[in-house]
């Protein structure tokens, strides 16, 4: 390849990859998830759900195979499909589990291989009750538009790393966790006094529900200025903090990178809420890192936690009842994990509430950050 075209093919990656604050005509996909019939409230209800997701999911991955469809680095994108047929094997193998004779995709055997689980779901997919109509068609465009942004960002690692694979084995995405066990995190705070982080934290202790939050260095700057060090610790109390770099830039390209991560993660080890020891916790913004950031966090004793069930809650056109909708979507598509929202946002403050009231008694459980 020439080097001019070499170049023009890397910008183009580049730009494909617009950071989250500079990506409001970025399309995200969106549901309110509001045409599903029944409760969650209950371990068998939520497998009937999540049997009913995944077969979706599966039957969007399966047309996106068909087409051939691998934007970028193909070799990515492979290793990223094959992983991701895995995972959706064993999850509608665990959604099965509870399942009673004549129950929504509990026909046959459990598909032990990806194609017979397409089968499957196809298969069932085909003969949906009347009733799950209005369902399926709002669900399937909301896969088939997720799936889009998970072969987009797999096409551009590693080229632009995220949170679609990993660097290293060490870093933590969600699917280490149990079945049904979810960890709610929060990046970008803290905002100031009386504003988003302090709603949160608030609704969070009352729930009783210990979250991470990723602190942004300019942001707890400007937050201590206001502040004590004592009210700074009380606002987090209960909860985990930690670090999400000096500023918001990618830790994988920007040459301050390591210098402002000492720099603030010395300052930021000094106003630790009560109980919490250490700062153990870095999440790069964008998910964008590098082996030299991880070098140095694994010298510091620290460990890259990511996710994989993002809101996309800093998004314009989403909300809270569709940020809330998406994030029941893709825990039953997923059955645990790390989920991201933002407390510089309201939008959390608006779609937590949703999912604690739809997931209770479901046999989902909130994950102690102090416990991980």
């Amino acid at each position: 390849m020439r080097p001019s075209l070499r170049i023009l093919t890397s910008l183009l990656a580049v730009l494909l990859f617009v950071p989250a604050a500079h990506a409001a005509g970025l399309k995200v996909s969106l549901t309110e998830r509001a045409q599903w019939p029944s409760r969650l409230d209950s371990p068998k209800a939520f497998d009937v759900a999540s049997r009913a997701e995944l077969a979706v999911f599966v039957e969007a991955l399966a047309e996106s195979d068909a087409r051939n469809d691998a934007p970028g680095d193909a070799a990515s994108v492979a290793r990223w499909k094959e992983g991701m047929r895995k995972v959706l094997v064993e999850n509608f193998a665990k959604a099965r589990e509870t399942c009673a004779d004549g129950a929504l995709l509990c026909e046959g055997p459990v598909p032990a291989k990806w194609d017979a689980l397409v089968a499957a779901s196809k298969g069932a997919l085909g003969k949906l009750p009347a009733e799950l109509a209005p369902w399926y068609a709002e669900q399937k465009g909301f896969h088939q538009g997720y799936l889009q942004e998970l072969v987009r960002l797999a096409g551009l690692f590693p080229k632009v790393t995220s949170e679609i694979l990993p660097l290293e084995p060490s870093e933590q995405f969600g699917l280490e966790l149990p079945d049904r066990s979810f960890l709610l995190t929060f990046d970008d705070g803290p905002t100031p006094k009386g504003g988003m982080t302090d709603k949160l934290a608030t609704q969070l202790r009352t729930e009783g529900i210990h979250a991470a939050f990723f602190l942004l260095g300019n942001n707890h700057e400007a937050r201590l200025k206001a502040t004590s060090v004592e009210q700074l610790r009380a606002l987090y109390a209960g909860m985990c903090v930690g670090s999400h770099g000096q500023e918001h830039r990618s830790h994988a390209t920007w040459a301050g990178a390591l210098p402002g991560m000492e720099s603030f993660h010395s300052k930021l080890a000094e106003t630790l809420p009560e109980g919490q020891e250490k700062l153990t916790l870095f999440r790069p913004p964008y998910g964008q890192r590098n082996a030299e950031v991880l070098q140095a966090l694994a010298r510091r004793g620290m460990r890259n936690m990511l996710w994989n069930i993002d809101s996309q809650d800093w998004h314009s056109s989403n909300s809270g009842t569709k940020a809330s909708g998406r994030v029941l979507s893709l825990m039953l598509l997923w059955r645990r994990g790390i989920i991201l929202f933002h407390d510089i946002h309201p939008k959390a403050v608006e779609a937590l509430p949703r999912i604690w009231r739809e997931t209770r008694g479901s046999g989902v459980r909130w994950l102690d950050c102090r416990e991980q």
